[in-house]
């Protein structure tokens, strides 16, 4: 007899030497270790001598706890049992491992639990929460990132788009919930139905058309439906953003993004996770970000977004995730084979251990390893998994390599699932059922739908590929790696990249990825394998594709792809491929421009000057080469200079220096060709594109910028004469006839400032097409305006321009159209308050992500202005709190930032100092402001620094050591004057306050505070009160001077400047027992069809008629008031 040992070993000999078959095993179903085996529970897979893993996470507890804190932290309140730190509006969590690790794994398991908890709250504080947590993931592989832009950052939108507009959540939560998310997109200004911002997010992301259609109302059209749009990657973050924040807006529960392996990501989503992660207007959401921390260096982009995200952020959090324990690991493989951990069990693990040191997806594959080699078998007269060999034969037996051991099995499989495998590992995106089918079809093999699906199917059992519905992927990259070999070892591989390229193109008419991926290979095979045209042709359509989605760096690659297939082929500039030549140049001079690449766009356009045939055909090239150096220089001058060499090449004879005969001269032909009309004659041409024109919209702005004016008057006569000929504009003609109105500003020549702007006005509604042209036409009318129109009017049509310019990615122009905001912001005298705050704060973001310095020292210099005014302060009239430290600021600065920065700050703390009456800090920021002069090309700039500059002069000019500011006040006073006889509304009651502040009396106070309520200059009108009380009290008329007093309180209140109100009923402590009805000011009421405005203020400790008649006095006009205060102080005399 012998012994049950001995006849396993003459079993185990016997098969090896006749080669009889063994129990094989596979790669247990998931994907990059996140899924579960979800493989059908068959009762043999054992008998068959298939390992099948348990489905759950080992040894992640700890991990698991750290998430679901942060997770509630989202949702908590200070007070809550969290700790400080750990409450929180975001949270992003950047997860490192090596590949395999279970990072993945450990955010599936999170999102189950997080779903399975019953009684989790929500920022409703509802204990019983039901309602759903939506949940979106993608993943990054190392083929996707060099196709198509935002590869995960889509699969993230679909998976949202899906959970958002389906239905099988039928519950009255979820329902609700989508209901709620529709509303809130319908609500913004940008995304909602129709608008240009669901125009951008349709063209870059077909996957949110299912959202987006469930958000529009039946019948109802959106204002910009017909519109065209044309992506810019500012726009496609922009929109993204905002419609993240809509989503996160509506959910109870916090959103859950999930990006995996970023370690791959593309450049276009680098830039679009720098915008999402640093926004603060982004709020309950949860944002997990994992990578492979062996392939990430410091010099790695995803690296330098993480430093820059984590800038001083409490809501970043770095999770490490490293490989599991001996003791975890032995628990899994215990589980797996079902034996107990003892000493048996522990000599198996412990030599899997030592293979894969503890990563579970490798130890795995080691496991299935050992069942191919029969070395781990099912023993089927035991009904047990078992072993023979020793440890260190154990050890032999796997591969250190995880990619071989996959590569491995791949060569055991049937040769229809390899060459299935082998056509997928060419293609990063998943696939579905018929294009696999097309993919198939090749070499006379046919196949109908049906049998790929079971191909499919018998890949999936082998745990190849996973069913995302109604796509296959790969279960792992590993497995994809592993495939991609196999197919390289194959003979014939340029014939299967030229196969899977026909098929892809033939089948991405509306997939844009398709396209991405057919021309990547395409690429890549020998010049003789393809055809040199089509190729050509199909680099550039892509790479407009590219730059419509904002990858410029993927526009530019394919450009210059283009360009090397037709140099390889010696075909540049020949007749039958010029114009295509000529093309790819355009292409790459835009392109390389665009990436602030200015030395290689000079030699495209260098290329083009010399190549191409016509002037005409030259003029993109020269429009760059002027805005070349105007962008990476600020070389106007130059600009201005080289630009007026290449006009006269066009029949524009400029001198560079023209003289009175010369200006003179041209002069009278520009009158001539007007013929006695208005300039507004041009809003009745035809419109027609024009490159001519649009040279000379950049050499016009160099002119300006350089300070060349009379440069740029006669080009602008020139121009006018040009298309009055012509008998047509373009687009470009309103931002120039826009730049010749503030010429005049400079020019002080108010009227004909006045008249250009109103032609460029009128020329804007028939050019919205042309988005750029169009923005920044209104942008500089609404500069030149500033002189005449209500600054009032002019913040929406500012703030506009500044979502329109950010949009189209003109940084410079974006932050000049905020500035042009704030300046009339604080001029109209707007309420205060923390959505302007909210505002500024977005925009701080933006400057930061932009490493735009000295804007940001602008805008936070804004922010802390308004918060002084609003909110209390020791040093009210000092810029220092959370917002601004000017001290601190103005110590790193240097030469003209400096200057400029040290001229915005005492502008804006002189004011501070006259509304909060600090002589000291008056007199010595005066002291600043008179070094600077009464000039400025920007309007409203000028007209804030100078009204406060010119009250604080009159304030302090009666103290002996201080009577020369009277002649720098009477300056700033001539300023307001002249402005005010021509027409400004602006000027004149700041005009009217400087007069009576110069020579104080009661009819010029009264006129003053008239003009201001008219004007709705609330701010004006709450100093001029208090200012006008002062004099009062002085001539002893107590009674008329709390009554402006009062009414200054209340004013102020209504500017929002909170902090000088307490200021005032702390001074005069009968204010502290009145209370309001309503919320009025003279600016409220003038013009107001209700003649019963009465009763504003009344005493609140008092309920005698006779107090309460007293204290009432009437808002129907600003005479009576003022009549009012009159009879009171005669009556008293």
């Amino acid at each position: 007899s012998i012994s049950v040992r001995d006849a396993i070993i003459i079993l185990i000999i016997m098969a090896e030497e006749f080669r009889i078959e063994g129990c094989h095993g596979t790669i247990a179903e998931q994907k990059d270790e996140a899924f579960h085996d979800d493989r059908s529970d068959a009762s043999d897979d054992e008998e068959k001598g298939k390992i099948k893993f348990p489905t759950r996470l080992y040894g992640r507890e700890k991990e698991l706890d750290r998430l679901g804190r942060l997770y509630a932290g989202l949702l908590a309140e200070e007070g809550d049992d969290l700790d400080d730190d750990e409450v929180l509006n975001s949270q992003v969590v950047f997860l490192s491992g090596y590949s395999g690790v279970g990072k993945s794994a450990l955010i599936t398991e999170f999102v189950k639990q997080l779903r399975g908890s019953k009684n989790r709250p929500n920022k409703t504080k509802n204990t019983n929460n039901n309602s759903p947590i939506i949940y979106g993931a993608g993943k990054y592989s190392e083929q996707n990132s060099a196709s198509s832009p935002f590869f995960a950052i889509i699969e993230v939108l679909e998976a949202l788009a899906l959970e958002l507009s389906e239905t099988k959540d039928s519950s009255d939560t979820a329902t609700e919930q989508r209901e709620k998310v529709r509303e809130s997109i319908r609500q913004s200004e940008l995304i909602g139905p129709g608008k240009e911002g669901d125009l951008i997010l349709r063209a870059t992301f077909p996957v949110l058309t299912p959202l987006l259609d469930s958000c529009v109302v039946a019948n109802e059209k959106g204002a910009n439906e017909d519109l065209t749009v044309h992506p810019t990657m500012s726009a496609i973050k922009e929109c993204t953003l905002q419609l993240l924040c809509a989503i996160c807006r509506a959910l109870d529960n916090p959103l859950i993004i999930f990006l995996d392996d970023l370690q791959w990501a593309d450049e276009a989503s680098m830039d679009m996770l720098n915008v999402l992660l640093t926004s603060s207007e982004l709020k309950n959401l949860m944002f997990i970000c994992a990578y492979r921390s062996n392939e990430v260096d410091v010099e790695h982009s995803f690296c330098k977004l993480m430093d820059n995200v984590a800038k001083g952020d409490e809501s970043v959090e770095k999770m490490e995730l490293f490989s599991l324990s001996p003791t975890s690991i032995t628990s899994f493989i215990a589980d797996s084979v079902k034996k107990e951990e003892d000493t048996e069990m522990k000599e198996l693990s412990s030599a899997v251990y030592q293979t894969t040191m503890g990563n579970i997806f490798f130890t795995k594959q080691a496991l299935e390893e050992l069942v191919r080699k029969n070395i781990l078998f099912y023993d089927m007269m035991c009904f047990e998994w078992r072993w023979v060999v020793t440890k260190v034969e154990l050890a032999n037996n796997m591969s250190a390599d995880v990619v071989e051991s996959v590569l491995g099995k791949i060569r055991d499989l049937p040769k229809e699932i390899q060459e299935l495998l082998s056509l997928m590992a060419y293609i990063p995106n998943a696939l579905d059922v018929s294009t696999l089918k097309a993919l198939m079809c090749r070499d006379g093999a046919s196949y109908e739908e049906r049998q790929v699906l079971d191909l499919l199917q018998q890949s999936s059992d082998e745990g190849m590929l996973l069913l995302v519905s109604p796509n296959w992927i790969f279960a792992h990259d590993r497995i994809r790696q592993a495939s991609l070999k196999f197919a390289s070892e194959k003979s014939g591989s340029e014939e299967t990249l030229l196969h899977i390229s026909s098929v892809l193109l033939a089948e991405g008419s509306d997939r844009e990825w398709c396209q991405y991926v057919a021309v990547d290979i395409l690429n890549s095979l020998p010049v003789e394998k393809t055809d040199c045209n089509e190729l050509v042709k199909l680099n550039l359509k892509v790479s407009h594709l590219a730059r419509n989605s904002g990858a410029l760096g993927k526009e530019n690659a394919l450009v210059h792809k283009g360009l090397e297939s037709l140099k390889s082929a010696g075909m540049t500039w020949t007749n039958d491929y010029y114009e295509l030549t000529r093309q790819l140049y355009d292409a790459l001079l835009v392109s390389e421009y665009s990436s602030g690449a200015y030395d290689a766009a000079r030699v495209a356009i260098d290329e083009v000057v010399q190549n191409a045939k016509t002037p005409d055909e030259k003029l993109i090239a020269h429009t760059h080469r002027v805005k070349c150096l105007m962008s990476e220089t600020s070389e106007y001058g130059r600009g201005a200079e080289e630009g007026l060499e290449i006009l006269s090449k066009y029949g524009f004879d400029i001198p560079q220096s023209p003289t009175k005969t010369v200006m003179a001269k041209e002069e009278m032909k520009y009158k001539l060709a007007l013929r006695n009309r208005s300039i507004s004659c041009l809003t009745t041409l035809p419109i027609q594109d024009d490159s001519l024109l649009a040279l000379c919209q950049q050499i016009n702005i160099c002119a300006m910028y350089s300070g060349k004016l009379d440069v740029m008057k006669l080009l602008n006569w020139k121009i006018i004469q040009y298309v009055l000929k012509k008998g047509s504009i373009s687009s470009n003609l309103a931002p120039i006839l826009g730049s010749c109105a503030l010429m005049y500003v400079k020019l002080d020549d108010v009227k004909r400032s006045n008249e250009f702007a109103t032609t460029a006005q009128a020329l804007n509604p028939r050019i919205r097409d042309d988005k750029s042209n169009y923005v920044q036409s209104v942008m500089v009318v609404c500069y030149a305006m500033c002189l005449l129109q209500p600054f009032r009017s002019l913040t929406d049509p500012f703030l506009q321009s500044y979502k329109d310019f950010k949009l189209m990615g003109e940084v410079e122009m974006s932050l000049n159209g905020l500035n042009g905001y704030a300046q009339c912001f604080f001029g109209a005298g707007c309420e205060l308050g923390p959505i302007f705050e909210t505002k500024l704060l977005v925009v701080e973001d933006y400057c930061r992500n932009l490493g735009r310095q000295s804007s940001l020292v602008l805008f936070s210099m804004f922010r802390q202005f308004a918060l002084n005014l609003r909110k209390h302060s020791d040093s009210p009239s000092k810029l220092v709190g959370e917002a601004f430290n000017e001290e601190q600021v103005l110590s790193e600065l240097e030469g003209s930032a400096h200057f400029q920065t040290l001229r915005d700050s005492s502008s804006l703390r002189v004011q501070l100092a006259f509304v909060f009456w600090n002589e000291v800090d008056m007199i010595d920021l005066l002291k600043i402001l008179e070094t600077y002069p009464l000039q400025d090309q920007f309007a409203a700039r000028l007209h804030n620094r100078l009204a406060f500059t010119g009250l604080a002069a009159f304030a302090m000019c009666h103290r002996k050591d201080c009577a020369s500011y009277k002649a720098l006040g009477e300056k700033c006073m001539g300023h307001f004057k002249f402005l005010s006889k021509n027409g400004s509304v602006n000027a004149r009651p700041v005009y009217l306050f400087l007069k009576s502040m110069k020579s104080p009396s009661r009819d010029a106070f009264s006129k003053a505070i008239e003009a201001c309520a008219e004007g709705k200059f609330v701010n004006l009108e709450a100093m001029v009160n208090e200012r006008y009380a002062a004099f009062l009290r002085e001539e002893n008329d107590e009674a008329a001077s709390n009554d402006c007093i009062t009414e200054a309180y209340f004013l102020y209140q209504d500017w929002g400047a909170h902090a000088k109100a307490l200021q005032l009923s702390k001074d005069h402590s009968f204010l502290k027992k009145l209370r309001r009805k309503t919320t009025r000011s003279f600016a409220h009421t003038v013009g107001s069809n209700n003649n019963t405005a009465t009763a504003s203020v009344m005493s609140a400790g008092s309920d005698d008629p006779a107090s309460k008649k007293k204290m009432t006095f009437s808002f129907n006009s600003t005479s009576k008031q003022r009549k009012l205060i009159s009879v009171k102080s005669e009556k008293k005399k």
